[in-house]
């Protein structure tokens, strides 16, 4: 019998308020009243547009942000009861890494095998196992030729790279992208999110990709859309792409062969299923154009 997979978030009706200036909660939450799970080994896309609550939803996720009011377990540890201690988030940062948006921000050092030692080291880890980690984590992002580079040097998604090899040598559960790849150009885009894959498929680690771009939340397992700090969507990328409607709605598009499909459709075109990736729609569209398609 298959063992049940491990809740490694659960939110119950998060709510987040920033404060003003005056230390006030005054503004309309930008998460509110969100609940949903995550599962060991899932890879989850979440979408939304600015100011969706996107983004402050993966920094409760991360501990960088408390909630205003809800309960948060994440790797079963409730971080919202009153017993949490600093050192209960300093064990739990080591299992739950992040990568931002900005590569620049992240690096510390000024060599490539220095700067992903740096977690690991503050871990307190003796040097050889160190050494091993930095060693691992440079070749499972494909960079252990830039080891004694420094990192100012790097291409954009070479410095992404990097960024992921220092969460990877913490050797965490669980990785949190947070628009990682909107900074790149379509070469390092494609290279991160082929890490993405590679770390969730090869390594089990769970992935949670908050990104605006429609490809790469299509490659995902799971999509979520947030809007208004809302969940709006929650389930496989072909049940959410499928309402085209309702995401041009909330202001955002399905995958361009999904939006050309949709426009085919409403012409009076049909198609059987909800294709999905550019394989799917190019098949899909060939059986229209070849009469396989009902007119």
């Amino acid at each position: 019998m298959e063992d049940k997979k491990k809740t490694v978030i659960l939110a119950e009706h998060l709510t987040y308020v920033y404060e003003d200036d005056g230390g006030a909660h005054n503004a309309p939450p930008a998460v509110s009243d969100v609940s949903f799970s995550v599962e060991e080994g899932e890879y989850i896309a979440i979408l939304g547009h600015n100011g969706s609550g996107k983004s402050t939803l993966a920094k409760l996720c991360n501990m960088i942000f408390t909630p205003t009011e809800g309960r948060l377990t994440v790797l079963g540890k409730e971080v919202t009861a009153k017993d949490f201690s600093e050192e209960d988030m300093f064990a739990l940062r080591a299992d739950i890494g992040m990568v931002f948006q900005n590569p620049d921000n992240q690096l510390v050092a000024t060599v490539v095998e220095e700067d992903v030692a740096f977690g690991p080291e503050n871990l307190g880890l003796a040097r050889e196992e160190i050494r091993r980690r930095v060693n691992g984590a440079l070749g499972a992002v494909g960079m252990e030729e830039y080891a004694r580079h420094a990192p100012h040097k790097l291409s954009g998604g070479q410095k992404q790279r990097i960024a992921i090899a220092g969460i990877l040598a913490m050797k965490p559960k669980v990785i949190l992208f947070d628009e990682s790849t909107s900074m790149l150009d379509p070469l390092g885009r494609a290279e991160v999110v082929a890490i993405m894959e590679r770390l969730n498929r090869e390594e089990g680690i769970t992935v949670i990709h908050i990104t605006h771009y429609m490809d790469e939340a299509a490659r995902a397992s799971r999509v979520i859309v947030m809007n208004d700090g809302r969940i709006a969507f929650d389930g496989k990328p072909s049940e959410v792409f499928s309402n085209v409607d309702k995401l041009h709605d909330l202001g955002l598009e399905a995958p361009q062969g999904v939006e050309l499909l949709h426009e085919l459709k409403r012409a009076g075109l049909s198609f059987e299923g909800h294709p999905l990736t550019e394989q799917e729609c190019i098949e899909a569209l060939a059986k229209m154009l070849g009469g396989g398609a009902n007119v």
